[in-house]
């Protein structure tokens, strides 16, 4: 993945997984010679990339090719890319794709992720700002900082308001409530540790990192897992409570490039118990989620 710089406005940037024997990133026919996919990240903004060569296709099913990269006239072009999806090729090998656009809109498609190359940015130095306040008594001139604190992520306050949300989201919609469960917060805790070093549901066997973390635990019932990174902003009274509302809302009703796979997982009233974990990222805003669902 890449290293981006969100803006205010970030979408949250989630994946699901299911253990109900099919994907829930996107359901998708199964045809002989299409690709399939089982994972899908999102991030914003969207990521200014160069891509040499490749070939290009018209859709992430991988059956009808676009244009060959390595033409000049593709090469001089500058892409942006804020879709990766992980899908499993008609020969049965697993690979990574990026959706990608040229910035004057006229090429567009899927590329194999490793012809993707990020833009180098210039190395800037940032200045921090300062003001002079006068002391009305002594009249002394004192700098004073401008550039706000990085604010402190409260886990309690993200499971208390990510959980109250969710089950007024279900409410509205006629599904049971779900419960809380030490076993699962536990293992989604360390789910969301893990994330900072490897933002992906599997290991490098492909193996789903939560279901091996149950069986180990002796924990029963996990059907499937939501992951996200979103950022706090140090506006928000409760910037711990409004992220994890926040990443609710991008679950629920912004989760259409993941084919809804977040939103299934989350409002499925076989789903009973929940797990709810969240780490920040070392001097850093940025927090990640890792949400663990089950019917123990």
């Amino acid at each position: 993945m890449f290293n981006h710089r969100f803006s205010y406005w970030l979408v949250a940037l989630a994946l699901c997984v299911s253990l109900l024997g099919v994907t829930t990133t996107a359901q998708a026919k199964r045809h002989t010679h299409a690709a399939t996919v089982y994972s899908a990240w999102t991030w914003r903004p969207k990521t200014k990339v160069k891509v040499k060569k490749g070939t290009l296709y018209t859709s992430i099913r991988l059956t009808k090719k676009k244009a060959n990269l390595v033409k000049a006239k593709y090469r001089k072009l500058t892409y942006v890319t804020g879709k990766q999806y992980a899908v499993k090729k008609a020969n049965g090998k697993h690979a990574r794709y990026n959706y990608i656009r040229s910035t004057n809109g006229k090429v567009k498609g899927y590329v194999w992720s490793g012809y993707v190359h990020q833009l180098k940015r210039k190395a800037t130095t940032k200045k921090r700002s300062t003001q002079v306040t006068k002391t009305r008594k002594t009249g002394n001139s004192t700098p004073k900082s401008s550039e706000p604190a990085t604010p402190v992520l409260s886990t309690a306050a993200y499971r208390s308001a990510f959980l109250q949300a969710l089950n007024n989201e279900r409410a509205k919609r006629n599904i049971p409530a779900v419960t809380e469960a030490a076993a699962y917060d536990t293992i989604a805790q360390h789910r969301s540790t893990q994330l900072l070093t490897n933002f992906a549901h599997g290991d490098d066997q492909s193996d789903f990192i939560a279901d091996d973390l149950f069986t180990a635990a002796g924990v029963a019932g996990l059907r499937g897992e939501c992951i996200s990174m979103d950022y706090m902003d140090d506006a928000d009274a409760n910037p711990s409570a409004s992220v994890a509302k926040r990443d609710i809302h991008e679950y629920i009703y912004n989760d259409a490039d993941s084919n809804w796979g977040h939103r299934d997982i989350l409002l499925d009233a076989a789903n009973t118990t929940i797990g709810i974990g969240a780490t920040q990222k070392p001097s850093s805003e940025y927090v990640y989620g890792a949400i663990d669902m089950g019917s123990n």
